[in-house]
């Protein structure tokens, strides 16, 4: 099936002008991504963090004009909307939403470079195979991802560049371009580009894995925060399966998405003051919660992640350069 593909919205410059001057409270720094690397993880601990404040609503993607897809229209262009996120701000000295998407976008360094220059990012990666075949996955639980294997989906890029192949329900057709996604080299230096090194990090899932509490007090250090604080780690944002084959059926067969319907849940949790914060986050955790069930996902073939390796191998060298540091174990597959 043919998918209509919506072109992307320049971000109105008078848009990002509103937003800078704006009195309210606002972000300060950007988690910008990849997506499933876990961003998810540490946007959560940082919410625990007392001088830090991050909204429960996670991934607005308010910049990055050439994102395709309906869930990146939620918030572009929509200043005073983005500004409700950070309603609850109460004086905190580190503001911060999280936009995996960000990175991918050849445009969102620059539109948040124009709004705040001072902006402090953190980037995430990890091994780009085990990346793509993670987003893969998820895609499959929320409706947005119609092949049913991951090596059907690789095949079908070009297709999909040309429009084919694309869900009517899919809400981020930038994301069914998988090795789009692995261009670590050139996201990252764009970032480098507009802010200087000085003001980004980069996260290596590896290292955040190995050792959480040792990298998420880089991070608070990093945003000039006090790094001597107790939070509970645990996974976080687990592979997800759909629990309710027909319900996902249902929700997609209307042109909508899991996706969107949790968006515009968490956002009405997040802004809305009727009800206490505690009660609004339950009723969407419950949501999601009679939609999904948590499994391990199926290892990758080792045929598939052979040809994977060899694909990315020229990436992950520019990516080592660019970084200074060896990711050659990453293409390492078994014999």
């Amino acid at each position: 099936m043919q998918k209509m593909v919506t072109l992307p919205m320049p971000l109105d410059e008078s848009s990002l002008r509103a937003l800078a001057a704006a009195d309210e409270p606002k972000p300060n720094f950007f988690i910008v991504g990849a997506p499933k690397c876990g961003t998810t993880a540490l946007h959560e601990y940082l919410q625990h963090h007392p001088d830090a404040y991050l909204p429960y609503y996670k991934e607005p993607h308010y910049f990055g004009a050439d994102l395709l897809g309906s869930r990146f229209l939620q918030f572009r262009d929509k200043p005073a909307k983005y500004l409700k996120l950070f309603r609850d701000v109460r004086g905190e000295a580190r503001i911060g939403e999280s936009s995996p998407w960000y990175l991918a976008s050849s445009s969102a360094a620059a539109e948040i470079h124009r709004y705040d220059p001072g902006a402090k990012i953190i980037i995430m990666l990890r091994n780009p195979i085990d990346m793509m075949y993670s987003m893969w996955s998820q895609f499959r639980y929320s409706g947005n991802e119609q092949i049913e294997t991951f090596e059907e989906a690789l095949a079908a890029e070009s297709e999909r560049e040309a429009g084919n192949r694309i869900r009517r329900a899919a809400h981020c057709i930038t994301g069914l371009r998988y090795r789009h996604m692995t261009r670590f080299s050139e996201q990252v230096k764009r970032y480098f580009d507009c802010f200087g090194r000085e003001q980004v990090m980069v996260i290596i899932f590896d290292d955040f894995r190995a050792d959480t509490a040792a990298v998420y007090r880089s991070a608070l250090e990093f945003l000039e925060l006090d790094s001597d604080v107790s939070v509970s780690f645990g996974i976080r944002n687990p592979n997800k399966e759909v629990r309710l084959a027909w319900l996902q059926k249902l929700i997609v067969s209307t042109g909508f998405s899991l996706m969107l319907l949790k968006d515009r849940l968490t956002f009405m949790a997040t802004t809305s003051a009727l009800l206490p914060y505690a009660y609004r986050t339950r009723a969407v955790e419950g949501v999601i919660a009679a939609y999904t069930r948590y499994e391990r996902r199926s290892p990758l073939t080792p045929e598939t992640r052979r040809r994977l390796a060899h694909d990315l191998s020229d990436e992950v060298d520019q990516l080592s350069a660019l970084l200074g540091r060896d990711f050659s174990h990453w293409l390492r597959t078994e014999d």
